[in-house]
């Protein structure tokens, strides 16, 4: 492996644009169905499929299901086993997530009034070029991490981001391999981490 550059920031360039987003969002509608238990209503989706999951503030996932493409999807959850406390429920479809905080008492359950919405990066390699566009509805903390097949790390930031995000690196003094960035965003006590895979051949790093 060559030196680490010391200063890859000076070769992160930052470029102001405006995302566009071609498919809507799952239609998501969570209710509170009464005796510590909610109900899950998903309408278009679009992508594919559509997971579902509930989470605690550890990340342990308690419940989950799979939504089919275009499928309409109604069911109804019960948390009378849980212990009180804060969880998550994520809806994710592959392009964005969304994440609505629940929180369960000795009494019952509250569905926080703010539902969030987390956008998958977009990653593209051009020769010794890595484009990385992403959406940020809201201010939020977006941590970038390029981490080799050895698990060694080549870079990593962390951000304050907000609207659209686009980052250009110069990766030319990378030797061949498989390399992984992951994107990790966090939110109020929860966290989303997205990885993507990609390989640099002896043509692509400029060896």
């Amino acid at each position: 492996m060559k030196p680490m550059m010391k200063n890859f920031a000076a070769l992160l360039i930052c470029l102001s644009a405006t995302l566009g987003f071609a498919t809507s969002a799952p239609e998501v509608t969570i209710v509170d169905a009464g005796q510590k238990s909610f109900a899950l209503y998903i309408e278009n989706a679009e992508s594919g499929f559509v997971h579902v999951a509930l989470k605690d503030v550890h990340d342990v996932v308690l419940l989950s299901d799979r939504v089919k493409n275009e499928e309409a999807f109604a069911r109804k959850y019960n948390l009378v086993n849980l212990p009180a406390g804060d969880y998550f429920l994520f809806v994710e479809d592959g392009a964005r997530t969304i994440v609505q905080p629940i929180a369960l008492t000795e009494d019952g359950l509250a569905i926080n009034e703010k539902m969030v919405q987390v956008f998958a990066p977009a990653i593209m390699v051009n020769h010794d070029k890595l484009d990385f566009t992403m959406l940020c509805l809201d201010e939020t903390s977006v941590t970038i991490e390029i981490i080799d097949d050895e698990g060694r790390e080549n870079y990593a930031a962390t951000t304050l981001e907000q609207g659209s995000v686009q980052r250009r690196f110069d990766i030319s003094a990378l030797e061949s391999g498989k390399y992984t960035i992951v994107t990790k965003i966090e939110g109020e006590n929860f966290e989303k981490v997205y990885r993507e895979v990609f390989t640099l051949g002896d043509d692509i790093a400029g060896n």
